[in-house]
């Protein structure tokens, strides 16, 4: 088999494994005999490639290879590439993740256990959509986000820009309010009335229903709406429209259609890579969750890395955590925040309880310190209730020091819009989420972490077979009423993805 599959030309490889492998295994399982004679089997493949519309994948770049009869060896192992190809779309992603969005791990890191492609493609031997089932991912995200992708309204609609200009405001009276209720009408953040006015309609948009003319004051029934959008796009719900809210007004249709395809594509990715039992970080939105399975044990938010020191993409393990932890700044913070600060004010350490030390850990006078080019110094803030980790540190192992923490910054966890760490990530229930990791400890262990964690002292709690932690990125979410929320870029990788996707599915 792999002697015939090097002689045909122009069949599609595999990411996972070798083709030439993949085929063998295949036609191993099925008598080396065609596999695309049976009509009720290459039927109901047809069909399964159709559904893959539903999952964001172009049906039409897989069914090409089943377009001609399978009259000779090549063409039937173009089938039966194509198939396996299709699968691997399906449960790896269409894109290679490591030339787009690359996730660090450990060297020994071992991949979760996942079937092959080739053991998926047997599968389909017996039942094709048995196979295709067990290809397409199981991660909530991802099947939230497909069973709202199939609702969708895929009809093309252009919106008229919504102009730019001042903030508008409770009880403005702005020129653009009639075309601000009609997109909310149009969007259905705003009831569909007949308010006496005669009809404004858009000459881009189908949309012949009255809506209210002017004058028009920024009343509270437009302001509800606004805020209702506002949630819906991953914006602080202050009912202002400003540059952000117009912004968000302003994103096409198409543009929101291939936020949702590329996002499924991310959960294609996440899907291959994570174990059974995972700590799931979002950074763009902000959000944690702990699954087992697909049965979640905990969810909180977060804060997330800022967009010039964003939190990076990797995979790890939790393995212990710190109770109250001192913090050690790190030099990025320490050049670019602190020393600016030192320098401008002379008090800066009598107002701080902040320890200056050498990189052997032994106290320093601050004021010998040459603050203009420190050398040789580090910054150390013991313990307490202002120590920017708070009660406790989940750690693991990852080249970028970066890890998960409880915070005194809690009000910033009411904002919309989380990115505003310094990379690490910011964890609102981590009291929760220690108690979690702790669970499978017998009473004893855990009354005594208790009492570690009550001398105020550091500590480090080992932790055993911890949960994988995955640190993503995804811009699409879907709310507990099945309702999508966009959430904002904040490390502007949208783009790029969508070129290199609209590129691949379009290249056949």
């Amino acid at each position: 088999m792999q002697g015939t599959a090097q002689q045909c030309e122009g069949l599609p490889e595999l990411r996972s494994m070798p083709l030439s492998e993949a085929l063998e295994q295949l036609y191993q399982a099925n008598g080396y005999v065609s596999i695309w004679q049976q009509e009720e089997r290459l039927q109901s493949l047809q069909e399964e490639l159709l559904e893959l519309a539903t999952d964001g994948l172009e049906p039409r770049e897989y069914a090409l290879a089943f377009a001609e009869e399978p009259e000779d060896v090549c063409a039937e192992l173009r089938m039966t590439a194509t198939y396996l190809q299709a699968l691997e779309h399906l449960s790896r992603g269409r894109l290679d993740p490591e030339d787009h969005e690359p996730m660090w791990h450990p060297e020994d890191y071992p991949p979760p256990a996942r079937p092959s492609v080739a053991e998926l493609g047997t599968q389909g031997l017996a039942d094709m959509s048995r196979a295709f089932d067990h290809a397409r991912p199981t991660l909530p995200q991802y099947v939230e986000l497909r069973r709202a992708y199939r609702q969708m309204d895929r009809e093309s609609v252009t919106f008229t820009p919504f102009p730019e200009g001042p903030s508008i405001k409770a009880g403005a009276d702005d020129p653009r309010l009639p075309q601000l209720a009609q997109r909310l009408m149009l969007e259905g953040f705003l009831p569909r009335e007949d308010l006496s006015a005669g009809p404004l309609t858009d000459p881009i948009v189908p949309f012949t229903e009255p809506v209210r003319a002017q004058p028009l004051i920024y009343d509270s029934q437009l302001q509800q709406a606004v805020r209702a959008f506002q949630v819906a796009h991953g914006l602080q719900s202050d009912g202002i429209v400003g540059r952000q809210t117009v912004a968000a007004m302003n994103v096409t249709p198409q543009e929101r259609l291939l936020q949702i395809l590329i996002n499924l594509e991310r959960l294609r990715w996440l899907e291959a890579r994570r174990d059974d039992h995972v700590l799931l970080v979002n950074s763009a939105g902000s959000t944690a969750v702990v699954l087992q399975g697909n049965d979640v044990h905990w969810a909180s938010r977060v804060q997330s890395g800022t967009a010039d020191r964003a939190t990076p993409l990797m995979v790890s393990r939790i393995n212990r955590v710190t109770l109250n932890p001192s913090w050690t700044i790190p030099p990025t913070i320490l050049r670019q925040d602190k020393l600016p600060a030192i320098r401008s004010n002379p008090a800066y350490f009598a107002e701080r309880d902040l320890q200056v030390l050498d990189f052997e850990g032994n106290r320093l006078n601050p004021a010998d310190i040459d603050w203009e080019d420190p050398q040789g110094v580090m910054l150390r803030q013991p313990p307490g209730p202002e120590n920017p980790l708070g009660a406790m540190v989940f750690r693991f192992e990852n080249p970028f020091a970066v890890f998960l923490h409880d915070t005194p910054s809690q009000s910033l966890f009411d904002r919309a819009a989380r990115n505003v760490s310094s990379g690490c990530v910011r964890v609102e229930q981590a009291t929760e989420l220690a108690d979690y990791l702790f669970n499978s400890l017998d009473a004893s262990e855990r009354e005594k972490i208790t009492e570690l964690q009550a001398t105020g002292e550091t500590h480090e709690v080992q932790v055993k077979n911890g949960p994988q932690v995955i640190l993503a990125y995804w811009t699409v979410q879907v709310m507990e009423d099945g309702s999508l929320r966009y959430l904002p870029d904040p490390y502007a990788m949208d783009e790029a993805l969508g070129k290199a996707f609209i590129a691949a599915i379009q290249e056949d």
